[in-house]
C-alpha cells in the first residue's frame, strides 16, 4: 500500500501545481433580458434581435490555430425568464452544404453544423451541448469527464430534451435560430454567469472554428478552454417539470430452434422527479428496451469478451458518474450491460428481465456529484438464473478547479436462497476511492485508483489499484500506467479480463507539422503493454507486446498509418483463437508469438462516397493470419446514408489441417424522411457466429419527444453447406407518450 501513498501524495502536489498555473484569457460575452416574444423561424426579423449584442468566432481550430480564416459565424443570445434564444449566422463562400442526414442527433464529423456548448455549474466537468445546420437538424448532447477523453466515453447522444431550432439559407450564408427551455437544464440558482464555448464544422473550407481559442491536440468540446456569457439579471431556478413515460410495448417472437411461439403485451413506465436545481430522480417499472438499436456484430479473434456500448436509454443519462472509474481494457468496476443480461447453464448469454429500479444522480452542491441506481432484475429458474438486486452509490468531490476525488459502491446480492447457487457467489461487494486529476491547461491528467472485493470467502485477496498519468502537449504525448489485481478480487458487475496479475503500459507520440498544402501532421508512436505476475512459481511474464505506429493525418481530414506489431502471450488454458474450431485448440501453458504488419486508409469524410480500409498479415500464434476489412459509405443527402461494413479473415494455423476463413458482411441503410420519421435496416452476417441476423427499425417522433417504434428482428443459423435454419423471429410495436 506504500506505494500506492506515494503516488497519491504525488498526484496532490501535481494537482496544486497545475491548478494555479495560469491560463489564457477567454473570451466573454454579455446576454441581455428580454420580455418579448420571439418567433423560431430562422429569421432575426424581432426588433430585439438588433438590440442584442453580438460575438463571432475568433479562432481555427483545425486545421491549424489561426485568428484568420474565412467564412466568419456571428452569435447573438437573448434569454427570459423560461428560454434561452440563439439566433447564429454562419458566413460562407459556398453554397454547397453538407447535410447528411433529418435524424435528430445526426453525426457531425465532416457535416455543416454549429454546436453550442453550455458548463453552467461553470466546473469544467459537464455540459450541455445544443447543435443544428441550415436543415434545422436537432442535435443535444450531454458532455461529461471535461470532455478530456474520446466521444465514446463523453458524449452521450441519446439524452433527448425539448427544445426548438429552424435554419434558412441565403445568398452568401445560412442561420440558426434556437429556443432552449432553462427547464430542460440544471443549474445553481441565482446565478449570473456560465462558461459557454460554440464551435462551427465548414467541410467547404476543410477548417472547424471555435469562439474560445482550443488547443489543435484536444477535442473542440473540451471543458477547459471556455469563454463566458454574462446574463444582465441572476437566473432563477431551473424548474425542470416532472415526466411520465408510459409505454404499451406488443410482441410476437417465433423460436423456432427450441419451437415455441410467444405473443404478448406489456406496459410499464419511466418517471423523472426534478429534485431541486441539480439532481433528477429517474423510476422505471418494467422496462423495455426493444427498441433499442442491435449491436453491431464483431469478430473476435482474442479470449477476453468485447465491451460493447450501452444503448439503453434508461442508462445513459449522467452515465459517467457511473462508468468514469477504472482504467482502459484493465478493469470497468461497474458497466451497466451487467444489468438485464445473464448466462445460461451452458454459458450463453441470454436476457434476465427487469422488474424496475430507481437512480438518483445530478449534483447536490456545486462541487459534489451523486449518482445511486438500485435495479431489481427477475429469476429465471429453468435457466438457472436467480434474481439479484443490483446497487451503485458514486459521490464525486470537485477539488482544485476541474479534478476530483470520488467514492464507489457496488452490491450485487441475489434476493433469495437457490439450490443452482454456489454459496460463493451469493452477493459481491466493492468499495473503491479514486482521485482524478485534470489540470486547467488540460496538459496533465490522471487517475490514481484502489479498490476491494468482497464476497463470502473468509480468506481473499480482493485488492486492487494502479496509477496512470498522461502529459499532452501540441506536438508530444507521453503516459505511463500501472496496474494490480489481486488473485481474488472480484466485481460482478463490471469487466475484468485478468485478475492476480499485473500491469505496466508507457506511451509515447510525437508530432510533426509540415509547412505543406495538404498533410496537416506526421504523427510517430510507440506503445508497449507488459502483463506479469509480481510472484509466481510457473509463470511470471503473462504478455509482452510492442506496438509502433506511424501516421499522416491530412488537412482534408483523411489519414494513412502504417503499424508493427509484436506479441509474446503466454495462454494459461486451451484456447481457440478462430472461434470456429473449439475441438482443436491451441494448448495452454505455453507462449505463443504474434507479429504483423498493417496499412490503413481512412478517406476524406466530407464527400458523399468515403470509406476506410485496412490490411495486416503475419505470424498469428503458431500460424499465419490476413486480415481485410472495409467500411463503406455512401450519402444520398439529406435523406439515405447507406454503408457497408466488411471484414475477411484467413487464419492458417500449424495444428489445423485446414485455413479458417471467417466473414463479417454488414450492409446498413438509414433513412431519414423527414425530421420526425427515420427507418434504419441493418443486415449482419457472421461466420463466426453462423448467425445471419435482420433488424429493420421504423421510428415516428409524433410529437416532442415521444415516439412509435415498429421493429422487426431475424436470426438465421448459416449452416456449413450455406443453408439457412431460422432461429429466432420477432416483432414489436412500441409507442410511448413523454407527459
Amino acid at each position: 500500500m506504500k506505494i500506492f501513498d506515494r503516488y497519491f501524495i504525488a498526484f496532490i502536489f501535481l494537482g496544486l501545481y497545475q491548478n494555479f498555473h495560469g491560463q489564457d484569457v477567454f473570451p466573454e460575452m454579455n446576454v441581455k433580458f428580454i420580455s418579448s416574444t420571439i418567433s423560431i423561424d430562422g429569421y432575426d426579423s424581432e426588433k430585439v434581435w438588433k438590440l442584442a449584442d453580438s460575438t463571432y468566432i475568433n479562432w481555427r481550430y483545425f486545421p491549424d490555430n489561426e485568428n484568420n480564416f474565412e467564412n466568419k459565424t456571428q452569435l447573438k443570445i437573448l434569454y427570459d425568464d423560461s428560454n434561452i434564444y440563439l439566433m447564429c449566422k454562419a458566413y460562407s463562400i459556398s453554397n454547397k452544404y453538407v447535410i447528411p442526414s433529418l435524424k435528430w442527433d445526426f453525426s457531425g464529423r465532416a457535416a455543416d453544423k454549429i454546436n453550442f456548448v453550455f458548463d453552467t455549474f461553470s466546473d469544467g466537468n459537464i455540459a450541455y451541448m445544443f447543435g443544428s445546420n441550415m436543415a434545422g437538424v436537432k442535435s443535444d448532447i450531454l458532455v461529461s469527464n471535461g470532455g478530456v477523453g474520446t466521444p465514446r466515453s463523453d458524449l452521450n447522444r441519446t439524452w433527448d430534451s425539448k427544445f426548438e431550432v429552424e435554419g434558412q439559407v441565403f445568398d452568401g450564408f445560412y442561420t440558426i435560430e434556437m429556443k432552449i427551455p432553462l427547464s430542460t437544464m440544471n443549474f445553481p440558482k441565482g446565478v449570473d454567469s456560465w462558461r459557454f464555448n460554440f464551435f462551427r464544422i465548414d467541410p467547404s473550407e476543410n477548417q472547424k472554428t471555435s469562439w474560445s481559442k482550443i488547443p489543435q491536440q484536444f477535442r473542440d468540446y473540451n471543458l477547459a478552454f471556455m469563454g463566458k456569457i454574462n446574463f444582465e439579471k441572476p437566473l432563477g431556478k431551473s424548474n425542470a417539470k416532472i415526466s411520465v413515460i408510459p409505454f404499451i410495448n406488443s410482441i410476437s417472437i417465433s423460436n423456432f430452434e427450441e419451437d415455441f411461439k410467444n405473443e404478448e403485451i406489456s406496459i410499464g413506465s419511466d418517471i423523472k422527479v426534478p429534485i431541486g436545481n441539480g439532481l433528477m430522480l429517474d423510476l422505471t417499472y418494467n422496462p423495455d428496451f426493444s427498441q433499442a438499436e442491435v449491436d453491431d456484430e464483431i469478430v473476435n479473434l482474442r479470449r477476453f469478451e468485447i465491451k460493447l456500448p450501452e444503448k439503453r436509454q434508461f442508462f445513459l443519462q449522467n452515465s459517467d458518474i457511473f462508468s468514469n472509474y477504472g482504467a482502459v481494457r484493465t478493469i470497468a468496476p461497474f458497466f451497466t450491460r451487467r444489468i438485464g443480461l445473464a448466462r445460461d447453464p451452458n454459458g450463453n448469454l441470454i436476457e434476465n428481465d427487469i422488474i424496475g429500479g430507481i437512480r438518483l444522480s445530478g449534483k447536490i452542491s456545486n462541487g459534489l456529484k451523486i449518482g445511486l441506481l438500485s435495479m431489481l432484475t427477475n429469476d429465471d429458474i429453468s435457466n438457472e438464473v436467480p434474481s439479484n438486486l443490483n446497487t451503485v452509490l458514486s459521490l464525486n468531490q470537485k477539488v482544485f478547479n476541474r479534478s476530483a476525488i470520488k467514492f464507489l459502491f457496488i452490491n450485487r446480492e441475489t434476493t433469495k436462497d437457490y439450490d443452482f447457487v454456489d454459496k460463493n457467489d451469493k452477493f459481491n461487494r466493492l468499495l473503491g476511492l479514486e482521485y482524478d486529476l485534470n489540470s486547467v491547461d488540460n496538459v496533465w491528467n490522471g487517475r490514481f485508483f484502489t479498490y476491494n472485493s468482497f464476497s463470502p470467502l473468509k480468506k481473499e485477496n480482493g485488492f486492487s489499484g494502479g496509477v496512470r498519468v498522461k502529459r499532452e502537449t501540441r506536438e508530444q504525448e507521453i503516459s505511463f500506467e500501472y496496474s494490480y489485481l489481486g488473485d481474488d478480487f472480484r466485481s460482478d458487475l463490471g469487466i475484468l479480463r485478468r485478475v492476480g496479475i499485473s500491469k505496466f503500459c508507457p506511451f509515447y507520440a510525437y508530432k510533426i507539422y509540415p509547412s505543406t498544402k495538404k498533410i496537416n501532421f506526421f504523427r510517430f508512436a510507440y506503445y508497449h503493454w507488459l502483463w506479469f505476475k509480481l510472484k509466481s512459481s510457473t509463470q511470471n511474464i503473462h504478455e509482452n507486446n510492442s506496438l509502433i505506429m506511424i501516421s499522416a493525418n491530412y488537412k482534408n481530414q483523411s489519414s494513412i498509418e502504417f503499424r508493427f506489431f509484436n506479441s509474446n502471450e503466454f495462454l494459461p488454458n486451451n484456447f481457440d483463437p478462430t472461434g470456429i474450431n473449439p475441438e482443436s485448440p491451441l494448448l495452454g501453458g505455453n507462449t505463443y508469438q504474434s507479429r504483423f504488419i498493417q496499412l490503413g486508409y481512412n478517406s476524406d469524410p466530407s464527400r458523399r462516397f468515403y470509406y476506410s480500409t485496412s490490411h495486416n498479415y503475419g505470424k498469428f500464434y503458431n500460424g499465419r493470419k490476413y486480415t481485410f476489412d472495409n467500411n463503406l459509405f455512401l450519402r444520398f443527402e439529406p435523406n439515405l446514408i447507406a454503408s457497408l461494413k466488411l471484414n475477411y479473415d484467413i487464419i492458417s494455423l500449424d495444428h489445423l489441417a485446414k485455413k479458417s476463413h471467417l466473414w463479417l458482411v454488414g450492409p446498413k441503410f438509414d433513412f431519414s424522411f423527414s425530421k420526425k420519421l427515420f427507418w434504419a435496416t441493418l443486415i449482419q452476417f457472421n461466420s463466426q457466429s453462423e448467425n445471419l441476423g435482420i433488424n429493420s427499425r421504423l421510428q415516428w417522433r409524433f410529437t416532442g419527444l415521444s415516439n412509435l417504434f415498429l421493429v422487426y428482428n431475424d436470426n438465421y443459423l448459416v449452416q456449413e453447406n450455406q443453408q439457412l435454419s431460422p432461429r429466432v423471429r420477432s416483432i414489436n410495436l412500441k409507442i410511448s407518450y413523454w407527459f
